[in-house]
């Protein structure tokens, strides 16, 4: 008998395993492919590992200094090659520490048989049958796929294929403007492809700020990305070595393109393999498992976490939810607040952004204002070459809290921690813009919009 199971070995299954051992319970971690999951083997570490390797060449390609860089190119399969070992090299160590903690791991298709009891299907078929005080479902996510869309793995790829691909494309259609489609696009469009962005709905990254959205989209139209929003894809046509693919634009008229290879980046879907829900009674919510503020599903015992419960599909909030899960098991009382999760994109320009934004903070009547602070009046982003860029800040009027973090441009990604901590603090705009920063550095654009909410940034000129 397990004190804990947990069924799958994503950022959010191996940190409740390790967790859990860490508070002295017996833990079976249950993995059908590789510890680690989606996230560091086909996803989030491969795809920075190809924006780093892309964004180099690029960085170099259009630098003013260096000489020669005309002739310089990318060799694919050495990025893949040094992608596989970034990815190698993190699953052994994620396997020592699973080790060190006296995890057990049994490798299968893990299958929820009742609360308290699961069944791990192993490769040569045979069925193992394990029994647990409390099972932790943490089964990820898969790329959701349209029906009428055939993924062959070369032409028509989604991102677990292209990431392991040693060719490039010299045009490629990407459909979904979301945070995938817009990562996969940078990607592409620093190794100098022809890039289509197909997006359904009325515009790319629809759960970003507004401000965001239009300084993104500028950024891909100038780096001659071509952009179709309320673009409906209809038909895809393999013709020889290209793809047609046939779309509906914004006016409903017809329009055809020509690729090399196609994308399909149209979000991600829980993976509910091993869950009968029908039969266990479990109950869920649309194609997620239902939980309550605790992770609690309706059976006894049976939580469930990460990309399986739907909400931002992000490894951080899968973590994030398997320490609050083990918390409540071992006693406590633990909630995970989702305005705290910071969203991350890699893209042209990086986006960190955590909490409302401005439209969502006005539509709460509350009195709002705003301090925003461009990476052009930055020391730091001038000395980098990375102008491009803000940080805005949105809080309450009356009583300075921190209802939203938006910034876009060099290092986001790392500069929206700072806000996450004020936030989980409870600390108010006003303490963001005390602290003292080191300079020059971008740290300093999220003091000046915080001091700019109070209409004191220093450096940048009195409105009158």
């Amino acid at each position: 008998m397990y004190d804990l199971a947990v069924i799958g070995g994503g950022p959010g299954g191996y940190t409740a395993a390790i967790r859990g051992a860490q508070h002295g319970l017996k833990v079976l971690l249950v993995e059908k492919d590789t510890l680690g999951g989606t996230c560091l083997t086909r996803g989030c570490i491969p795809t920075k590992s190809f924006i780093s390797d892309s964004k180099l060449l690029n960085a170099a390609k259009n630098s003013s200094v260096l000489e020669g860089t005309d002739s310089l190119k990318i060799d694919p399969a050495k990025m893949v090659a040094r992608k596989r070992q970034v990815v190698e090299t993190l699953v052994n160590g994620l396997q020592s520490i699973i080790k060190s903690h006296a995890i057990d791991v049994v490798l299968g298709i893990g299958h929820l048989a009742a609360p308290g009891q699961l069944q791990v299907q192993q490769a040569d078929a045979s069925i193992n049958a394990y029994a647990a005080q409390n099972i932790i479902l943490a089964n990820g996510s898969k790329p959701a796929v349209p029906p009428f869309i055939e993924v062959d793995g070369q032409f028509v790829q989604t991102t677990d294929e292209a990431l392991d691909t040693e060719d490039i494309p010299q045009k490629i259609a990407i459909i979904g403007g979301g945070v995938i489609g817009i990562e996969m696009a940078t990607i592409y469009l620093n190794m100098g492809v022809d890039v289509t962005i197909l997006e359904l709905l009325p515009d790319i990254l629809a759960t970003e700020d507004r401000d965001i959205r239009l300084v993104m989209r500028r950024l891909l139209k100038r780096r001659g990305a071509q952009l179709f929003t309320q673009a409906k894809v209809k038909e895809i046509v393999r013709n020889g070595d290209r793809i047609d693919l046939i779309f509906e634009d914004q006016t409903g008229a017809a329009q055809s393109l020509q690729s090399d290879r196609v994308l399909v980046a149209t979000g991600r879907a829980p993976v509910l393999d091993g869950i009968n829900s029908r039969q266990l009674g479990l109950e869920m919510e649309g194609p997620f498992v239902r939980v309550n503020e605790k992770m609690k599903t309706n059976l006894p015992g049976v939580y469930a976490i990460g990309d399986l419960v739907g909400g931002m599909m992000l490894a951080h909030k899968a973590s994030a939810e398997a320490e609050a899960v083990v918390k409540n098991i071992m006693g406590a009382k633990k909630e995970v607040i989702p305005e705290q999760i910071p969203r991350c994109i890699w893209g042209i320009a990086e986006i960190g952004a955590v909490g409302l934004t401005e439209e969502q903070a006005r539509a709460t009547q509350r009195n709002i204002k705003t301090g925003t602070f461009h990476f052009m009046s930055s020391g730091a982003a001038h000395a980098m070459g990375h102008i491009d860029g803000f940080v805005k800040i949105i809080g309450d009027s009356e009583n300075g809290e921190i209802l939203g973090v938006h910034i876009l441009g060099e290092h986001a990604t790392d500069l929206i921690g700072d806000a996450v901590t004020t936030m989980t603090m409870e600390s108010a705009v006003e303490d963001l813009a005390e602290a003292i920063k080191p300079h020059p550095t971008l740290s300093e654009t999220l003091m000046e919009a915080a001091m700019d909410w109070n209409r004191r940034a220093i450096h940048k000129p009195k409105i009158r």
